[in-house]
């Protein structure tokens, strides 16, 4: 199960968790998460019922002793115990239709749904852990890129205070300068106080505090992605459609339990009855079942039937949904990966040499100050969109594993195709 996330990030970040610099792995965060999640912790429980309620379902009605005394205390010859009538007897419930097995099967499929819901709460929780793990590591790399661009600024402004006090420049351009030097520092407060968040966010997905500062590892480009034909591949074994097929197993199971209602139990009976203060006595058979004129349980019968097809075609719908809902998610993580291929191999180096040219025409006085700061803002624009596409191709990546419950691999080179051929 750890595979199924831990393999999104760089392998750099698969070492192990240093408690003493604060800085924790996916890995640990999963292993966490499952050890300590609230949700979690009750399953165990849960599973011991279920076991419970399946043996109880395998016990037989148990036999039945009576005792009838008849004709004492009474007035006359019947004064006393000496013309006592007394039955002892034995009788057993036989179960007809196979009632016994159609509980212990419907048992069986409780569990199983039970263990389903658990398998889908189980990766729920680790997507979600996942996901705040991710968005730490998002606001890592922004604060990390806003540093960087409050370094550029802040030595952009003392090189523009030194051409003022030469009387190269005017004040205004020191105030431009200082402004989004400021701004730029606003921002790096605000990115800390975000990053806190959502690093309590994430120490809450095993119910303590966040004792870390970091969390290891870089969105580097993903260069394996799945095609669309593995990803519906894949929806054969979604959680959420084993889900749906262990309710149809218990729809099938209580319809079963139902049909086998319909058949009446006998009971048999063997007792010894004594007459005359157990002077004489005599063996007693009894047998008896109920005259069935018609289905005693067919309204059940019909009504777990009509569930029946309820599940079905919820299945169904679910199915249809689950291929539609993958399609997009990966037609999304494909357009971010290609724009961000496209940011790192053509857009950036343009925005780097920009912002080179136009520093060269600042010095040579051939631009002025808001030339150069708009050609920082494009390279540190580029820059963010393309930590926020790297984002968008790994939650895209960990929704399709979330959904389908199976790691998504494959080659780059499977990628080229999709837009063309497989969503026209």
């Amino acid at each position: 199960m750890f595979g199924l996330f831990a393999g999104l990030i760089s392998h750099s970040s698969l070492a192990k968790t240093d408690q003493a610099q604060g800085e924790i792995t996916l890995p640990w965060v999963l292993e966490q998460t499952l050890l300590h999640h609230p949700q979690l912790q009750g399953y165990p429980y849960d599973l011991r019922v279920s076991e419970a309620l399946t043996l109880q379902a395998g016990i037989s009605p148990n036999p039945e002793f009576s005792l009838e005394v008849e004709n004492i205390l009474g007035s006359g010859e019947m004064q006393g115990v000496e013309n006592a009538e007394i039955t002892l007897g034995l009788s057993q419930v036989i179960e007809l239709g196979d009632k016994r097995q159609r509980r212990i099967d419907l048992a069986r499929a409780e569990q199983g749904q039970s263990l389903s819901e658990y398998e889908l709460t189980r990766l729920d929780l680790l997507a979600e852990a996942t996901q705040r793990y991710y968005q730490v590591l998002r606001l890592q790399a922004l604060q990390d890129w806003n540093a960087r661009r409050i370094l550029v600024e802040q030595e952009a402004l003392n090189e523009i205070e030194s051409r003022a006090k030469a009387g190269a420049v005017t004040q205004a351009d020191v105030s431009k300068m200082a402004l989004r030097l400021s701004r730029s520092e606003s921002i790096q407060y605000g990115l800390e106080s975000q990053a806190q968040l959502a690093r309590l966010g994430l120490a809450s997905m095993w119910s303590s505090e966040a004792y870390f500062t970091l969390v290891a590892g870089e969105l580097a480009p993903l260069h394996a992605l799945p095609t669309a034909a593995s990803v519906l591949n894949a929806m054969e074994t979604a959680p959420q459609y084993l889900q749906l097929l262990s309710i149809e197993r218990v729809m099938y199971a209580k319809r079963r339990m139902e049909e086998s209602k319909a058949q009446s139990d006998i009971s048999l009976g063997l007792g010894v009855r004594s007459y005359d203060g157990f002077d004489d006595g005599a063996l007693m058979f009894n047998f008896s079942m109920p005259i069935a004129l018609s289905n005693p349980n067919q309204g059940n019968i019909m009504a777990a039937r009509a569930k029946e097809e309820i599940a079905r075609e919820q299945q169904r719908l679910a199915r249809s949904q689950l291929r539609l809902s993958l399609l997009e998610i990966h037609l999304t993580m494909v357009n971010n990966a290609k724009q961000a291929k496209r940011l790192q191999q053509r857009l950036l180096p343009l925005a780097n040499r920009l912002l080179k040219d136009t520093q060269t025409a600042y010095h040579a006085g051939q631009a002025n100050v808001l030339l150069l700061a708009d050609a920082q803002s494009e390279l540190f624009s580029l820059q963010r969109e393309l930590i926020e596409t790297k984002v968008g191709v790994y939650q895209g990546r960990l929704e399709l594993e979330r959904i389908t419950g199976q790691s998504m691999t494959a080659t780059l080179d499977n990628i080229k195709p999709l837009a063309a051929q497989e969503y026209r």
